[in-house]
C-alpha cells in the first residue's frame, strides 16, 4: 500500500514564473523520509511495450524495480495491430531478445502464425513477423514478470514529478513522483513510458474523447509536468481500424497466406515455438475498390481526425491518408486472426476514422465482405510527444539528471520501436544507481543504435518507425546475428542471464570453427561442381568450400557440402540453424567489406556541394516518389545535409555523391 503524504507539494503548484529553468523547480520536502515511505532504485511509468521491457531490464540488473500502471490487467496490451515483426521491426525483436528481453519469447508462446518476410531478397533485409493471439500474448508478459525477482507492480495514476537540486548545482534531478491520490515514492531513477496516454484523445468522425485508446484514461497530470519543466513538445496522431467478426467474412472467395514451414522462432533461445506447422492460422487478402475512395471524399467533412493538421504515421497511413495522397488507386487489406478464440479479424491497412455508420458502408465495399459485421469502429488517436533531441543516447533527459524516456512518448510508432527503447532505457536507469557503465548501442552494432541516432540527433516531425533502409551497416546488422553483436555487451552489465550468454559462447565458437574448416578444403571450382551436380565454368579456379558456399547464382547449402566431407564436416549438417548461419555468413563475406567502403565513401564527401541545376527525377539517380518530393522540397546544398533528411537512404546517398561527382567530372572536361 502506497503511503499518502499530504504536505508534499506537486512540482505543477511550485512554478514561479519568471525564473530561469535551473531555478524554477526544486524539492520541498524537508522532512526526513520515514521508514515506510516507498523507495526504489527504479520506477517505471507505463505497463505497455517500453515499459515492460523497461521494468524487467532494470530488475534483472539488480534495481529494486516499481511498474506503475493504470491496470495491471492491461499490461502487455495490444493495443493496436495483433502482430510483431516485420521488415526492419523483426530486426530490433532479435535485438531485444540479444540482450535478454521478454517480447521475443512471449512471441514464441503465443503466435498464430510466423512468416519471414521478403524471403526473395538477402538475408540481411528478412523480417522476421508472427501473428499474434493477444490473450495468449498478455497472459505470457505477465507471467514473465510475475516471475521477475527485484520488480513489483502497483496500479496508480502518476500526476506529478518531485525534483531536487543541491545548493550550487545548476541541473535538477529525480528524487521522486506523486500519484492521484497524493501518495509519493521516491526513486532516483525514472523512466516515463506513457505511450499514446500522454494528454491522448480519441477521434472517431467529429466525435472526441480523452483517452490514451478505447477504456483507458489519458495521463494529462504527468503531461502538464512535463510541459512545465520546459521540455519541446508537439502532438503526434496514429489510428486502428475497426474490428470485424470472423463469421461476417466469406473466406472462400479470397486469397489464402498460410504461415512458414517450419515457423521460425523470434528468440535465440527456442529452437522451435509452441505450436506445430499444421496449428497455425491462415491470414488472407482483400482490396479495397473505387466506391471506399468515393465514401472517403464524400465524408471528409466530418473526419475531424484527417483534416487536423498533425502528423500521421507516414508508413501505415489510414485510408483515408491513402486515398487523399495515391487518388485513385486500390490498396491492399491483410485479414488477420486475433486469436484462436477470438472472432475478431483485424483488417491490416484500413485504418480509418469515419463516423461509425460510414466505416460500416466503407467495409462492405470490401470482396468478401458485403455481409460484415463491425464489433468495434476504427478510431485515430492524438497525443503529446517530447521532441526526442531532449535526450542523450542512453534515453536519459539533458533536463533532468535521472530521467529517462522510452516510447511513443520519443516520436516513435510500433511495438518493437518501443520494446527495443525500453530495453534501452530501463538498463541505463539500473546502471545509473547501480553506478555501472551505461549501455550504448552504436548504429554499426544495432539497429537499436540507428534508431537512438536518428531520433536524438535529427529528432522527428511524424512518428517514426524502422527499416532496414536507415542503415548504413545492415549487412552486417542481420536478424541472424543480433546475438553475436549484443549478447556479450548485455551480459558485461549484468543484463543477459547467464544461460543466454553461455547459449551465445556457444554458437559463437561453432561458427569460428565452422568458417575455419570450410575455409582450409579448398579444390577447383568445376571440381565442387562436378562434385555437387552442378554445370561446369568454362574455366576452373581454386576455391575453399566456404567460397562455393557464398556463390548466389547456385543453389549451394551447407548441407551439400558437409556431404563431401563426411568425416570433418559432418558434424555441422546435424545442426540445422548452425548450417543456416554458416551460409549467411558467407554471402555477406566480401559484400560487408563493399559496405564498408561506401560509408567511408560518403562520410569522406559530407562537404561536397550539390549543383543547384540537379535534376532529382534523373534516371540515372533512381530515387522513389518520396525522396525525389523530398529532394526537390528541401533543396539541401551538400551531400551532409542531403543525409540528414529523414526517408533518403543511405544507398541513395552513395548513388547521390557519384552522380555529383561524375557530372563534375563533366563539367571540367
Amino acid at each position: 500500500m502506497l503511503l499518502r503524504f499530504p504536505s508534499i507539494l506537486r512540482l505543477s503548484k511550485r512554478v514561479t514564473p519568471g525564473f530561469p529553468l535551473s531555478n524554477r523547480y526544486c524539492s520541498t520536502v524537508s522532512a526526513t523520509v520515514d521508514d515506510n515511505t516507498p523507495q526504489y532504485d527504479v520506477v517505471v511509468v507505463g505497463g505497455g511495450h517500453a515499459g515492460t521491457e523497461a521494468c524487467s531490464a532494470a530488475a534483472r540488473m539488480g534495481a529494486r524495480t516499481l511498474l506503475i500502471t493504470h491496470k495491471k490487467s492491461t499490461i502487455g496490451e495490444m493495443s493496436c495491430n495483433p502482430s510483431f515483426g516485420g521488415i526492419g521491426k523483426g530486426h530490433l525483436m532479435r535485438e531485444v531478445d540479444a540482450l535478454d528481453g521478454i517480447c521475443a519469447r512471449s512471441c514464441d508462446n503465443s503466435g498464430v502464425q510466423y512468416k519471414v518476410l521478403n524471403k526473395r531478397r538477402g538475408p540481411a533485409v528478412w523480417g522476421p513477423r508472427a501473428q499474434i493471439d493477444r490473450k495468449l500474448y498478455k497472459a505470457e508478459v505477465q507471467r514473465e514478470l510475475d516471475g521477475t525477482a527485484n520488480l513489483e507492480v502497483v496500479e496508480a495514476s502518476v500526476e506529478d514529478i518531485v525534483l531536487e537540486r543541491d545548493e550550487g548545482e545548476l541541473n535538477n534531478r529525480i528524487k521522486g513522483i506523486s500519484l492521484k491520490d497524493g501518495s509519493v515514492v521516491w526513486t532516483k531513477s525514472l523512466v516515463i513510458t506513457t505511450g499514446t496516454f500522454l494528454r491522448g484523445q480519441i477521434n472517431i468522425g467529429l466525435k472526441t474523447m480523452p483517452a490514451g485508446r478505447i477504456g483507458d484514461e489519458p495521463a494529462i497530470g504527468l503531461a502538464k509536468s512535463l510541459e512545465d519543466l520546459g521540455f519541446r513538445m508537439s502532438r503526434l496522431k496514429t489510428g486502428t481500424p475497426p474490428r470485424i467478426k470472423a463469421s461476417s467474412i466469406n473466406f472462400d472467395i479470397l486469397e489464402r497466406h498460410p504461415g512458414d514451414n517450419p515457423p521460425v522462432p523470434f528468440s535465440f533461445m527456442n529452437d522451435r515455438v509452441w505450436l506445430n506447422n499444421e496449428d497455425q492460422l491462415d491470414c488472407f487478402l482483400t482490396h479495397t475498390s473505387q466506391d471506399v475512395n468515393e465514401i472517403v471524399k464524400r465524408n471528409l467533412h466530418c473526419n475531424r481526425h484527417v483534416t487536423e493538421e498533425l502528423t500521421g504515421p507516414r508508413y501505415c497511413p489510414s485510408i483515408e491518408s491513402k486515398v487523399l495522397r495515391f487518388g485513385g488507386k486500390t490498396h491492399q487489406i491483410w485479414l488477420e486472426p486475433e486469436g484462436f478464440d477470438s472472432e475478431l479479424i483485424y483488417p491490416n491497412g484500413l485504418s480509418c476514422t469515419l463516423p461509425e455508420e460510414e466505416q460500416i458502408k466503407l467495409v462492405r465495399c470490401l470482396r468478401g465482405l458485403d455481409k460484415a459485421e463491425l464489433a468495434r469502429p476504427g478510431y485515430g488517436v492524438e497525443y503529446d510527444f517530447v521532441d526526442p533531441r531532449e535526450l542523450y543516447p542512453t534515453l536519459e533527459t539533458k533536463r533532468v539528471e535521472g530521467l529517462f524516456f522510452a516510447g511513443q512518448i520519443n516520436g516513435t510508432t510500433g511495438y518493437e520501436e518501443a520494446g527495443a527503447q525500453g530495453i534501452l532505457a530501463g538498463a541505463n536507469a539500473a546502471a545509473k544507481i547501480l553506478k555501472r557503465n551505461p549501455l550504448t548501442i552504436s548504429r554499426t552494432e544495432g539497429y537499436l543504435g540507428v534508431l537512438v541516432d536518428d531520433l536524438t540527433t535529427l529528432g522527428t516531425n511524424e512518428p517514426y518507425r524502422m527499416f532496414t533502409s536507415r542503415a548504413e551497416f545492415r549487412l552486417s546488422l542481420r536478424p541472424d546475428n543480433a546475438d553475436l553483436r549484443l549478447t556479450d555487451k548485455g551480459y558485461q552489465m549484468g543484463l543477459v542471464s547467464e544461460a543466454r550468454y553461455r547459449r551465445m559462447i556457444s554458437i559463437r565458437e561453432k561458427l569460428k570453427m565452422g568458417i575455419a574448416l570450410l575455409s582450409d578444403i579448398k579444390k577447383g571450382s568445376n571440381t565442387w561442381k562436378e562434385q555437387l551436380g552442378l554445370p561446369l565454368g568454362k574455366a576452373s579456379i581454386q576455391k575453399s568450400a566456404f567460397e562455393m558456399l557464398a556463390i548466389t547464382v547456385e543453389d549451394i547449402t551447407t548441407e551439400n557440402l558437409c556431404d563431401l566431407a563426411p568425416g570433418v564436416l559432418g558434424w555441422i549438417k546435424e545442426d540445422r540453424v548452425l548450417c543456416e548461419r554458416l551460409k549467411i555468413e558467407a554471402l555477406y563475406s566480401l559484400s560487408i567489406q563493399e559496405q564498408a567502403k561506401e560509408v567511408e565513401e560518403v562520410q569522406r564527401h559530407e562537404q561536397l556541394q550539390i549543383p543547384r541545376s540537379i535534376d532529382y527525377l534523373s534516371r540515372t539517380l533512381n530515387l522513389s516518389y518520396e525522396e525525389q518530393e523530398k529532394l526537390v522540397h528541401i533543396q539541401p546544398q551538400t551531400i551532409a545535409a542531403a543525409s540528414r533528411i529523414q526517408g533518403i537512404t543511405p544507398s541513395t546517398i552513395v548513388r547521390l555523391v557519384r552522380y555529383v561527382k561524375q557530372h563534375e567530372m563533366a563539367a571540367s572536361a
